[in-house]
């Protein structure tokens, strides 16, 4: 599992920098919707940050720190797929894969941290 931990806090920590560049992008981009910028500025920087603390932290997160993340991270993901929809659709504009990038480590990540949530608890969280 010591592996495991090491290459999540490796990728973590490259997504919350890309997650942190794209936000400085949406924040200061012409183009782009409300809830577009809002899941490239705010849940994006966010998910990520919360899942590098969760994967580096020794001690035991709380109930609602865990739920959070999850909840977020299942946010990013399902909101990077719409938007992937959405431009292959041609409703907005863009690059259809573009989104996609930004589900890889939510979803590594997502099921890691249920993988460990069932081996700390012993159930499912």
């Amino acid at each position: 599992m010591r592996g495991t931990k090491v290459v999540m806090a490796v990728l973590a920590s490259l997504h919350l920098g890309w997650s942190a560049l794209t936000a400085l992008a949406a924040n200061f981009a012409d183009g782009g919707s409300a809830p577009e910028r809002l899941l490239a500025g705010a849940v994006h920087p966010l998910a990520a940050l919360l899942l590098l603390y969760l994967v580096v932290s020794s001690e035991r997160p709380s109930l609602l720190i865990w739920r959070v993340t999850l909840a977020l991270l299942s946010v990013s993901i399902v909101g990077d797929i719409l938007v992937a929809i959405l431009i292959g659709q041609g409703t907005i504009r863009g690059d259809w894969s573009l989104p996609l990038t930004f589900t890889v480590v939510p979803v590594i990540g997502l099921a890691y941290l249920i993988r460990r949530g069932d081996a700390r608890t012993g159930d499912a969280t």
